[in-house]
């Protein structure tokens, strides 16, 4: 390793334990290798651009514009509603309504963020006012809501198939199971949980009348999903096509439907569109030019060498990059992560047969559990920051820890079967 790279490394290190934000880290990094290497400095630009110069990447904004449009729709309320139709009778009935609106909801925003914030905002008070502990009401909040990007559409996954060149629908379509599947099991969590603590169903009994009015309600949201899926499938149009029809069809949902959509509201979620996308395509192009910088010093296929000494069996190299991947999570936010990480592990990944539609899936997945573990998950200050200050951060942790350990399981078992994310991806085609 070279003076340079070592220097860089030890920046990068030394940024991130001050916490300044990872797009600078990153830059500033990159800049000392530059500045102690015969590297031209033009080469800083030139990979800059070249990063985020990606068809695919074109996805981001869209996505994001078309979660803030339907968070201004106030959607959260019809979902709500609809999951105390579905569930809310359960044991624990107030929680299973939070899980099930967050894979609703996450279906709609493909963001965790705007899950815990749209969501908790409501269902946090409404579970204290209905006997749970507040510690409890956050932490379902939190880790329910990483179902969100595992879901499709999912921006995570956008940003792993343009670093690793591999086909953008198989990746949104093989996190439609493993999504569902966790949704299921943290269900199963709260009516273990529920049966402990002696927590009563939310609701009882709606007439004919009121469920049709709450279904009718609630399915112009639940349509997006639906017609982005169906129009990649079917062909229709290409993932990134797909992002410009969630916004319209955010936009109408807004202006004709719901009609709670105003142009001053657009013109503010337009601002907010505008400076979150700059952060993010910031942090792609800082992120491209540390990438290639580790590539040129072959970091890279030393890693993979060093892996295949340990193993060449697909099982076992799983293991391995699940356990540096968890650990990673719990200090760095999924995308960053994702642009760091992704054109290292692919390729070992690959090498050794893993399915890089099937690996995209499995890291995305293990990353959103970062989002919900001190001490930088970011659901988890979210979270804390809707609750009262008598409620800490780890109080919320040691109530997740059994969602945290459910999500674990379902990583081994997506893991383990490949089949579980493959499937509809292989049925429809797309690999």
């Amino acid at each position: 390793m070279t003076l340079g790279v070592s220097l860089m490394l030890a920046a990068f290190g030394l940024l991130a334990i001050l916490g300044v934000p990872l797009s600078f880290t990153t830059g500033i990094a990159a800049l000392i290798y530059f500045f102690v290497s015969d590297q031209s400095m033009n080469t800083i630009v030139h990979q800059f651009f070249t990063s985020i110069d990606s068809f695919v990447l074109l996805a981001v904004p869209l996505f994001v514009m078309a979660g803030h449009v339907m968070a201004e729709c106030r959607i959260t309320d019809n979902i709500i509603n609809l999951a105390n139709v579905l569930v809310g009778r359960m044991r624990g009935g107030l929680a299973q309504v939070n899980v099930v609106s967050s894979m609703m909801f996450g279906g709609c925003s493909g963001s965790a963020l705007a899950d815990v914030a749209g969501l908790g905002s409501v269902l946090i008070p409404a579970m204290k006012k209905n006997g749970y502990e507040e510690p409890f009401a956050a932490a379902v909040t939190v880790a329910s809501s990483v179902q969100g990007p595992i879901l499709p559409p999912s921006i995570p996954m956008v940003i792993f198939a343009s670093v690793a060149q591999v086909s953008t629908g198989a990746l949104l379509v093989g996190g439609a199971v493993p999504g569902i599947l966790l949704g299921l099991a943290q269900m199963l969590v709260v009516w273990l949980i529920a049966r402990r603590r002696n927590y009563r169903s939310s609701h009882g009994a709606y007439r004919m009348a009121e469920i049709l009015h709450i279904c009718k309600s609630a399915i112009p949201a639940l349509l997006m999903p639906v017609i982005l899926m169906g129009g990649i499938l079917s062909g229709i149009f290409t993932p990134t096509e797909a992002a410009s029809v969630a916004v319209g069809y955010a936009l109408l949902l807004g202006f004709i439907v719901y009609r709670n959509l105003s142009l001053g509201a657009l013109l503010r979620i337009g601002a907010h569109v505008a400076r979150d996308s700059a952060a993010i395509f910031f942090l792609i192009g800082t992120a491209g030019i540390f990438g290639w910088i580790l590539s040129v010093a072959q970091l890279p296929q030393h890693a993979a060498d060093w892996i295949r000494t340990a193993s060449v069996n697909p099982l076992v190299v799983l293991l391995l990059i699940n356990l540096l991947l968890l650990v990673w999570g719990m200090f760095m936010d999924a995308a960053p992560a994702i642009l760091i990480l992704g054109p290292i592990l692919t390729p070992i990944a690959v090498s050794v047969g893993i399915d890089p539609i099937h690996f995209g899936v499995v890291m995305v997945f293990n990353l959103m559990i970062g989002l919900m573990t001190p001490p930088y998950g970011l659901c988890l200050f979210a979270g804390s920051a809707i609750t009262s200050r008598e409620t800490g951060i780890g109080a919320i942790s040691r109530e997740i820890a059994p969602f945290l350990g459910i999500s674990i399981a379902v990583l081994a078992l997506i893991s383990l079967f490949p089949e579980l994310v493959l499937f509809f991806p292989r049925l429809a085609g797309l690999i």
